[in-house]
């Protein structure tokens, strides 16, 4: 259900991805194709497969652990821009090109959204109590 190639088109992924990079965080990197060639320049075709890692990887807003197959390209990214929240949210839907990655995505989002919500709540709540103790505590001379 969750892992359906539909669920890209509208998110603008492109689908030429493998299944495996679009369930995990492969950084656009991807199984390359060429010749395997002999002294005798005899070619043979074989495959480059990207270092591909299970991780579990700290989430800080939503603070646990997300599961993820991940390269170590994006390992490295993610360390550069401090941390996975980071990754996510700055990294172009198109150019994160993953189902996992973007569900990870629309997650924090929700619930920094949410947070945001509730600081305005809290920060409206707070100067309307101070603004009322404020009338009532008034001096009358």
């Amino acid at each position: 259900a969750m892992w359906r190639r539909s669920a890209l088109t509208g998110a603008g992924l492109p689908l030429r991805a493998s299944g495996r990079a679009l369930r995990g965080l492969f950084g656009n990197k991807d199984i390359r194709f060429g010749n395997k060639v002999s002294h005798s320049e005899r070619k043979t075709r074989r495959s480059w497969k990207p270092n591909a890692q299970n991780k579990r990887l700290w989430s800080e807003t939503l603070e646990e652990f997300l599961k993820f197959k991940t390269t170590t390209y994006v390992l490295k990214c993610i360390d550069k821009v401090g941390g996975l929240d980071n990754y996510l949210l700055r990294t172009p839907d198109k150019k994160l090109n993953s189902i996992t990655g973007l569900a990870a995505k629309r997650r924090i989002e929700e619930v920094l959204q949410q947070r945001q919500t509730l600081e305005g709540r809290g920060l409206e709540d707070a100067s309307s109590t101070a603004a009322s103790s404020n009338e009532g505590g008034r001096i009358s001379s």
